[in-house]
């Protein structure tokens, strides 16, 4: 792919956070569109520690890992960095005891809660997410 680096290539973990048979999506402002929330692993964490770490920091919520749903894969344009980066983002099922949140405002656009198929219709999804759901076309998250 032109302009691509494998140096700007990152690993992430994002979760499916399920409240009261809903999930949570996020409008993610350097990127430009819907995702479910995560981040980049850092060195010697789990992607379950770093799922439980990003939740706390860029929302204020306090999740629990379910289990390991599959991964996607993505080229996407960073916006601020004015880079392409190649992304391989591990997704997760996590539950949520409440849907009060305090997102960060330079990660966190718009929320929304929203039911799986709605969730799967929504238009500006991520990349990465999309692929997930071609990979895995019996994905293991239900309504």
């Amino acid at each position: 792919m032109r302009g691509y680096d494998p140096r700007y290539s990152l690993g992430i973990a994002a979760a499916f956070i399920k409240y009261k048979e809903k999930f949570l999506l996020t409008f993610d402002p350097k990127f430009g569109f819907w995702r479910v929330p995560g981040g980049r692993m850092v060195k010697r964490e789990s992607p379950e520690e770093t799922i439980i770490r990003e939740m706390k920091e860029e929302l204020g919520l306090r999740v629990k890992v379910e289990k390991f749903l599959g991964f996607g894969r993505d080229f996407v344009y960073v916006k601020p960095e004015k880079r392409m980066r190649s992304r391989c983002i591990l997704y997760f099922l996590t539950f949520a005891k409440t849907n009060k949140i305090r997102p960060l405002k330079s990660e966190v656009a718009k929320i929304k809660w929203v039911s799986f198929q709605e969730l799967k219709r929504t238009k500006l999804l991520e990349p990465a997410m999309i692929d997930l759901f071609q990979r895995f076309p019996k994905f293991l998250v239900r309504d």
